[in-house]
């Protein structure tokens, strides 16, 4: 069972970063010993390794990780690099649900043009400045909290009473799935009008970061 290598890895990878952040001058002495205990871990789940569930864990936790330090890292372009990590998650998912196309949009589209989009703005706004900023008591932490629990709560409640059905199953979609005409049919006829909102909101943000560096120039 591939469930608990996953478990196994994980719990290494938590106890390794306990051991850096509150033991600093002993973190190679931990990586060695952790690491070797992985390798053990894998040599003797060796078989778990040759299963697609295994691999569809492990990017869906990388996912994860990578989406909370997108949320909690204080710097802008650690958070740009890390959201580039998530994106190329979600493209290693569309090659698992054989959609090819799909999954080449998402590097080159998200992964790539999206991503510089961001850093240009990064850039001209400058955030540097604002990486020593964190939020005081007060409602908008408060109100964070509120809904960081409300949100784990809906994850917990989905993920107890998910069906049983595998997660990982390319045939249940119907021919032609992630392919280019597929798409092209379901972008200007079913998602029209969210395909083009989204493109009004990627431009309202361009002119938004904008007028905000020329405030701060002026």
């Amino acid at each position: 069972m591939p469930i608990p290598l996953l478990l196994g890895l994980i719990f290494t990878l938590v106890v390794f970063g306990a051991v850096r952040a509150m033991a600093p001058a002993r973190t190679v002495l931990a990586g060695a010993v952790l690491g070797a205990g992985a390798l053990a871990l894998l040599a003797m789940n060796y078989q778990a390794l040759l299963t697609l569930e295994f691999w569809a864990g492990l990017i869906g936790f990388v996912a994860i990780l990578s989406a909370l330090v997108v949320v909690i890292h204080p710097n802008p372009m650690v958070s740009i690099l890390f959201l580039i990590v998530n994106l190329f998650c979600i493209a290693l998912f569309y090659l698992i649900l054989k959609a090819q196309f799909l999954a080449v949009l998402q590097i080159i589209v998200y992964a790539g043009a999206i991503m510089v989009l961001f850093v240009f703005v990064v850039m001209l706004l400058n955030l540097r400045a604002e990486e020593g900023l964190r939020l005081v008591r007060g409602p908008q932490r408060w109100g964070g909290l509120a809904l960081g629990a409300v949100f784990a709560l809906l994850m917990f409640q989905a993920i107890s009473h998910r069906s049983d059905q595998p997660y990982v199953d390319p045939g249940a979609f119907e021919t032609g799935f992630g392919s280019a005409r597929a798409l092209g049919t379901l972008l200007f006829s079913k998602y029209l009008l969210a395909f083009e909102a989204a493109s009004i909101l990627l431009i309202a943000g361009m002119i938004g970061a904008v007028v905000l560096a020329k405030r701060k120039v002026a």
